[in-house]
């Protein structure tokens, strides 16, 4: 099986790394602009593999083009597109045309309506996508819906995020982030609604500019905390922070009349119990690549099935209309203050 990689950032990097460690992938190519950046790529993963030292074995053989990807595609089995979230729309569009599968990282559109129409005309193509909410795909969070769809959290009446980077944003990639409700809280607005089986309809988001200036020329934060309401009547909360240099912390928990669930919960949680027997976490987990090992791995391993057509995607493009439709809200909440916002209705595909 041969898988291209299109964008080769640190996430692209990332992905190429699990996409030759897959089982039942051959060759991995890497596709981009810059030679030197594709070739780089390759030697580091050459490295890592060099790393695990002379019995290693599972790795796919690495190549590199810098062909554009819509003439790559022919000799491709399945497409991996990380590259900028503006080219998203437009390569989602290539590939799927090719009827080539595709893993494609989120998100699709930045608005709702823009999604909306994108996700009609890929399905129009038949061909099987991937959007990349890597959460569905995590064990943790895949336990802990199934604990709420089994009836062992009860009646739900509270969920909790935490949602915090360890480390800053590049200062260049502040202005076309998209606000920290498009590039940080989006992950929470599409995991919290498919955790608990409960839509959201009403949020407010509050937000200070506390580590760097540069957020508030952008109308933008780095320290903010979310309210939502559930159409049950549940209440929730997401805490997010641009930095915490405790570590990389991502949990959610969900409360209610028979119990207490959470993912995200372990000795690498960053944080520093104060009770008398407390400890603080030894080896606090660093970055979401580190902290989320497993969810990139299983989607990953699970776009593979998708190739070879025993699976199908868990998170198709019409999956994020709930997550745009709730960072719409945020965003409107944001800039006017706080107002509590009733978030777009929107109809959700039977598979998410």
């Amino acid at each position: 099986m041969r898988i291209g990689v299109a964008g080769l950032g640190r996430i692209g990097t990332m992905h190429a790394r699990n996409v030759a460690r897959a089982a039942g992938v051959d060759e991995v190519v890497l596709i981009g602009r810059d030679a030197g950046r594709t070739a780089s790529v390759a030697e580091r993963l050459e490295a890592q593999r060099s790393a695990e030292g002379p019995d290693a074995t599972g790795w796919a053989t690495v190549t590199t083009t810098v062909e554009p990807l819509a003439d790559v595609l022919p000799r491709l089995d399945g497409v991996l597109v990380a590259s900028a979230t503006d080219t998203h729309a437009d390569l989602a569009r290539v590939v799927a045309e090719s009827r080539t599968p595709l893993l494609i990282e989120k998100p699709l559109a930045l608005g709702v309506d823009e999604l909306a129409a994108l996700s009609s005309d890929l399905e129009r193509t038949g061909s099987p996508i991937m959007v990349a909410f890597h959460r569905r795909y995590d064990p943790g969070y895949q336990r802990l819906r199934r604990h709420v769809v089994d009836g062992d959290v009860g009646t739900l009446r509270l969920v909790q995020a935490t949602e915090n980077d360890h480390y800053a944003l590049p200062i260049d990639y502040i202005p076309q982030s998209h606000g920290m409700w498009l590039d940080l809280l989006i992950h929470d607005f599409d995991s919290i609604p498919w955790v608990v089986g409960d839509p959201a309809v009403e949020l407010s988001m509050i937000g200070s500019v506390l580590d760097e200036p540069v957020y508030g020329e952008h109308d933008d934060t780095d320290t903010a905390m979310v309210t939502l309401r559930f159409a049950s009547g549940a209440v929730g909360s997401i805490g997010a922070l641009r930095r915490s240099d405790a570590g990389q912390d991502v949990r959610l928990e969900v409360t209610g009349t028979k119990g207490a669930f959470g993912a995200g919960y372990g000795p690498r949680t960053p944080i520093t119990s104060t009770e008398p027997d407390g400890t603080a976490p030894a080896h606090p987990y660093d970055t979401f690549g580190d902290r989320f090992v497993p969810a990139f791995e299983e989607e990953v391993a699970h776009f593979v099935r998708m190739v070879r057509g025993e699976a199908e995607s868990l998170t198709p493009p019409a999956s994020g209309l709930v997550a745009t439709s709730l960072a719409e809200a945020a965003r409107e909440s944001f800039r006017s203050g706080g107002r509590p916002v009733r978030p777009r209705a929107v109809e959700l595909p039977a598979t998410a």
